[in-house]
């Protein structure tokens, strides 16, 4: 059961922790330098992170259900 919560097509830790770190990087990114969103609390980081983690997980979550391999070939 832990294989399948790792690896699954819908339901994935492994990609949720990739879309964290990439998340993470992206906004502190932005915070230190960028400074495109006006984030000046660790409320605000933590939403931001939270929101964008999201997105991404569902947009790769969506992407890796419509890209499985087919059987027949």
């Amino acid at each position: 059961m832990f294989n399948f919560i790792w690896q699954s097509t819908l339901f994935s830790v492994r990609r949720l922790i990739f879309c964290l770190v990439i998340t993470v990087f992206v906004v502190a990114t932005d915070v230190l330098f960028i400074h495109l969103k006006d984030i000046q609390t660790a409320a605000d980081f933590a939403t931001e992170v939270v929101i964008y983690t999201l997105g991404f997980y569902g947009g790769f979550t969506i992407t890796a259900l419509f890209n499985q391999p087919s059987d027949n070939q």
